[in-house]
């Protein structure tokens, strides 16, 4: 069943272990944290393994059964192979599937292109076998990587997978073409935050109704951080992204069952995932 997670972008001024909390009281059972290249990684995450913060997360996310779907994010650039160690170490001893990484800022280096970033790319893919993690290209505008086509020409040609953001305001075929374009390519899909926050149930009802049922489906943020207490906007996206997922034959027949009022948020489509492996 589609696991939800929420991004450590949604809410950058929480702790990592504050994050899980949220995760645990709303059913978005996975989580995504950034350890490399953000503030929050060089607050929490300076030392690596060594970091403090290691050891009561990993006890955290046992005692609660949330899991971490993945850590970031590498930037792909001139020293990544040196930089991206620590990375992949936080990812293994926190039980994570996914690495994601992003092209080289245009702004730093006008000269990169897109074959350097494929280098940078295949050693990281190569690497992560090792560690038994998929690496996820993310397309970021202002880098050699800044349309999710490219990321995944550089995925189908190099290895890994690419995350797809996905905009509320496309409707559930264009989704669903997106989704079928990425094929075996897909690592999972990204909900903007703000998206969600400016939608109703009837505009998101069945957007995602044919998405794979393995595929995770995670809420983060373009932002530094967005107003509103997020414990009360996490329970609303838990439940409106259920209605999301929920195919229209099933929503109908829920309706049906319901009398017409609506009912309460079923589970369809959401799944909680165990600890760290």
């Amino acid at each position: 069943m589609n696991r939800l997670a929420i991004h450590e972008s949604s809410a950058p001024d929480l702790s990592p272990t504050e994050l899980v909390d949220i995760r645990q009281a709303d059913r978005l059972r996975l989580g995504r944290l950034k350890v490399a290249h953000s503030p929050g990684a060089d607050r929490w995450w300076r030392k690596g393994a060594g970091s403090a913060e290691l050891r009561t997360m990993v006890e955290h996310l046992l005692i609660s059964r949330v899991s971490v779907l993945d850590i970031g994010r590498v930037e792909l650039g001139d020293d990544t192979e040196t930089s991206y160690r620590a990375v992949l170490d936080l990812a293994e001893r926190l039980g994570t599937r996914y690495v994601t990484a992003s092209g080289m800022p245009t702004s730093q280096r006008p000269d990169a292109g897109r074959r350097a970033t494929g280098d940078t790319w295949g050693r990281l893919v190569a690497d992560c076998e090792n560690y038994q993690l998929i690496p996820l290209l993310v397309a970021v505008p202002g880098t050699t990587v800044s349309t999710t086509d490219q990321a995944l020409d550089i995925a189908r040609a190099v290895g890994g997978a690419v995350v797809l953001t996905v905009s509320t305001g496309r409707s559930a075929f264009e989704i669903e073409s997106q989704v079928l374009e990425a094929g075996n390519r897909l690592g999972y899909l990204r909900l903007l935050a703000g998206d969600l926050d400016a939608i109703g149930e009837d505009g998101a009802a069945g957007l995602l109704a044919t998405v794979p049922v393995h595929v995770p489906i995670a809420v983060g943020s373009v932002t530094e951080s967005e107003p509103g207490d997020l414990m009360s906007r996490a329970h609303r996206w838990s439940g409106l992204i259920d209605r999301m997922l929920e195919h229209p034959l099933a929503r109908a027949s829920r309706l049906r069952g319901a009398g017409g009022s609506g009912g309460g948020v079923g589970a369809a489509g959401v799944g909680a995932a165990g600890g760290p492996s």
